[in-house]
């Protein structure tokens, strides 16, 4: 169990906040760590100075918020969970939802997110970073048989390397968090291809470039070739002004090739 520091004293009315606030600023600052344990409640009540329905108010902010876990029963105090990208999801989904965040936007923010996430995997990319990407493809190529489904799994796993071979939590995050956002966002207008086989033939054509690109540390071709299958394989779905500025962004850098 982890000792707390000690708090500054809060307003009462807000009490809860205070906590979470208090708890968050220590996991960011490193003081608390992933897998490390919370004080159990009673403990929390005497810390913060607070009630037992502050503390609990204030676990299940954490909790939602992705930071921390807890099992009923457990006489350990919840422990602190790694980063993901589930705030951050359910943060532009809602703005997806409210129109407050188009497909176009997305689609630039995952160009960027994504193009830098390729530019850096080719600069700092290992072996072992090769060999999963190798593994990567074959896992893509073995799912054509396997239905769309698995298919598209394999392509998120191909892209979750290459975000860990770039070496940037934060980019491997937030890329996930847009890649979800934009899936959920056109699963209802989408247009299905008549030839689901020609369709994956393509996309693993194009991630056997990306590969060659990371494995060749050509890092302009690789964030190239990010903005340029992301553009091919959505800018239909865009209205025509949105497509003639992403399509000018897309061929940013073409001129290598």
């Amino acid at each position: 169990m982890t000792q707390l520091a000690q708090p500054a004293e809060a307003p009462k009315a807000r009490a809860f906040e205070a906590i979470v606030n208090h708890i968050e600023q220590q996991v960011l600052s490193g003081e608390l760590k992933a897998g490390e344990h919370l004080p159990g409640e009673r403990e929390l009540v005497t810390t913060f100075q607070v009630s037992r329905s502050s503390v609990r108010e204030a676990m299940r902010v954490l909790e939602s918020n992705g930071m921390i876990s807890s099992r009923p029963g457990d006489p350990r105090g919840a422990v602190i969970m790694a980063p993901t990208s589930v705030p951050l999801r359910k943060m532009i989904s809602r703005l997806t939802v409210t129109s407050a965040s188009s497909l176009a936007d997305l689609l630039i923010y995952r160009m960027t997110l994504e193009s830098s996430a390729n530019s850096l995997a080719a600069t700092r990319r290992t072996e072992a970073d090769l060999l999963q990407l190798e593994k990567a493809m074959a896992r893509m190529r073995a799912a054509r048989t396997q239905g769309q489904e698995a298919f598209s799994k394999a392509d998120l796993d191909f892209h979750d390397v290459v975000a860990n071979a770039s070496g940037h939590e934060l980019l491997r995050i937030s890329a996930q968090a847009v890649r979800d956002s934009i899936e959920q966002l056109i699963t209802s207008s989408i247009e299905q291809s008549t030839d689901d086989h020609a369709l994956m033939q393509r996309t693993i054509d194009h991630h056997a470039q990306v590969f060659q690109a990371i494995h060749d540390q050509d890092a302009h071709l690789a964030e190239h070739l990010a903005r340029s299958s992301l553009f091919e394989y959505y800018g239909h779905l865009l209205a025509e002004e949105e497509r003639t500025a992403l399509s000018a962004l897309a061929s940013f850098g073409s001129t290598i090739e």
